[in-house]
């Protein structure tokens, strides 16, 4: 009997003590709020990166768009700042070089990467280990494209004739030139040709394209 009513006295102290103190609860609760909270944030501070696009089961990351605007602004190249246009860019560059693993020829050397770089007028030569991969990426394309469609590409006399009157006389004369070089100088001539071989490489190169991307498992994500 004894210990009974020492038990009740025990559990009513313990009651009226508890209730007139109730700010250890809420401070309790506030405790594991916060607690709760910074682990959130920090979940959602690690969430730095995200899946932008795949293509035959390549992984294209937001990251990689970053460090493709850096490698361009570094190679002096035109920015691309619509993420999507950029990611089709990078969906094109791996579908090339899947392509070019099929020419194990096409070889470039590291000559070939320094002398390109030289003729970039930047002075930032911060991550080589970034930008000579970019830069022989780039080399070894134009080369494939040269084996692959270069040969085929033959310009006609018409054709460099056309391309002189109708795309470079309207050019020149829009900016002032004076005198305008004609057709029948040697330089001139040889650089309507190059113009013109270009042109039909890129026109080339982009139905090629638009057939290996449609022969390709592509998954955009929004």
């Amino acid at each position: 009997m004894y210990f009974l009513r020492l038990a009740t006295r025990f559990r009513k102290r313990r009651q009226a003590r508890d209730f007139r103190s109730p700010t250890k609860y809420v401070c309790r609760l506030l405790f594991v709020g916060s607690l709760l909270f910074s682990l959130a944030s920090s979940l959602h501070s690690e969430v730095i990166d995200r899946i932008v696009a795949l293509v035959d089961g390549h992984i294209i990351t937001l990251s990689d768009l970053r460090k493709e605007r850096e490698i361009r602004a570094k190679l002096n190249e035109t920015a691309i700042d619509d993420d999507k246009a950029l990611m089709n860019e990078l969906i094109d560059e791996y579908v090339i070089e899947q392509q070019i693993a099929e020419y194990p020829n096409i070889d470039v050397s590291e000559e070939e990467i320094d002398q390109a770089l030289r003729t970039l007028s930047t002075k930032d030569n911060s991550a080589p280990e970034e930008i000579r991969p970019a830069m022989r990426r780039r080399i070894q394309a134009q080369k494939f494209f040269a084996l692959k469609f270069g040969a085929s590409i033959q310009p006609t006399e018409e054709q460099i004739q056309k391309y002189y009157s109708e795309v470079f006389l309207p050019a020149a004369q829009a900016k002032g030139l004076n005198p305008i070089p004609a057709l029948t100088d040697s330089a001139m001539a040889s650089a309507i040709r190059d113009n013109v071989i270009q042109e039909t490489l890129d026109g080339e190169v982009k139905t090629w394209l638009e057939a290996i991307r449609k022969r390709s498992i592509i998954e955009v994500f929004e």
